[in-house]
């Protein structure tokens, strides 16, 4: 039996699941009863340190009290997390957790890694020769965080199949894998009304915070851009990107190539992109980068309105009068701005 430090620890690990359905109070308890304060309040914190921090926040596990807290505040945390009902707020917690086991992980053992790694079922092996991993090709691109530099499979070692990765290199995508994991988790998880009654003053408050959040968001200048002279598109796009939504690589792109269009420099194109829960800055500069043709031999032009109906990233719902006369997003942008000089 895995130590329950352990499972405080790593309370997503399915040990964990185990044994908070065997010894863990009725539901009931676990909202009302003193004894269970402190898990309440930790399970609060979670949702704190994640929004504020991108990490849940480290406590003190060492006394069994303590570790079963940290334990129980764990599934508190994400109900509440499906109560607050915000999809930007899921992915900064889901981040938050991820973050804070990769931090743990780092500094554990090979043979704890290797048994982490079959909780997300990763085809992972250990060579004590070249010490350091190896994970099947197809897992490794199921999760590497980032395509770019050294996470690029041709800058990786290969054999039958297998990368070789370093232990470091492994934790991150465990890391990631388990952002996925909680990601999906929480979309699928319905609202729970006890859970709700319990926490709404701190779901009222969380949610008035990430309300807040949004407007200083929408409020903060990029360069010389008029978010409000943007096409629906470019707008439905960026909406979707800043509350961490799922956007197609090429809504990605659209945006990327409409704003360098738009003589945004690259750095004013990533403040677009820091907003996102999970925004990774490395990641995003290569992309906008290689767009923009400061890392590659051609700058991309953005898509025309035909090209963005035939990718499904033309809200067709939301389109206006002057949309509908306007072929590319850019004309659109452009009798916006003379509209408004006329006026």
């Amino acid at each position: 039996m895995v130590e329950l430090s352990i499972l405080a620890k790593y309370p997503f690990l399915n040990d964990s699941k185990v044994y908070v359905k065997d010894n863990a109070p009725s539901m009931e308890e676990l909202l009302d009863d003193p004894l269970y304060e402190r898990a309440r309040v930790i399970g609060v914190e979670r949702l704190d340190n994640a929004f504020k921090d991108r990490d849940v926040g480290n406590r003190s596990l060492a006394t069994e009290s303590d570790c079963v807290m940290e334990l129980l505040s764990y599934p508190i945390a994400r109900m509440m997390a499906v109560c607050i009902d915000d999809t930007y707020f899921k992915r900064r917690y889901a981040l938050g957790e991820a973050v804070h086991a990769y931090k743990n992980l780092i500094d554990e053992s090979t043979s704890f890694l290797l048994y982490i790694a079959k909780e997300f079922n990763l085809n992972v092996k250990f060579s004590e020769d070249a010490n350091k991993f190896s994970i099947h090709f197809t897992d490794y691109l199921r999760n590497a965080p980032t395509r770019y530099k050294e996470w690029k499979m041709i800058n990786r070692e290969m054999k039958d199949g297998y990368i070789m990765i370093s232990h470091k290199d492994f934790a991150r995508l465990i890391q990631e894998a388990l952002r996925t994991r909680i990601n999906n988790e929480l979309d699928s998880r319905r609202y729970n009304q006890a859970i709700y009654n319990t926490f709404s003053s701190d779901i009222k408050r969380i949610q008035n915070t990430v309300l807040m959040h949004r407007k200083k968001i929408e409020a903060t200048p990029v360069g010389k851009l008029s978010v409000e002279k943007l096409p629906p598109c470019m707008k439905d796009i960026l909406a979707a990107i800043q509350s961490g939504e799922n956007v197609p690589h090429m809504g990605r792109f659209a945006l990327v190539a409409f704003l360098n269009s738009l003589k945004l420099s690259a750095n004013d194109i990533l403040k677009v992109f820091s907003s996102a829960p999970d925004y990774e800055e490395e990641k995003t500069r290569y992309q906008v980068e290689h767009i923009t043709g400061i890392t590659s031999s051609t700058a991309y032009t953005p898509p025309g309105c035909d090209k963005m109906r035939t990718y499904g990233i033309c809200p067709v719902d939301k389109i206006d009068d002057l949309c509908k006369t306007k072929r590319h997003p850019l004309s659109y942008y452009q009798a916006k701005w003379k509209k408004n000089k006329e006026e």
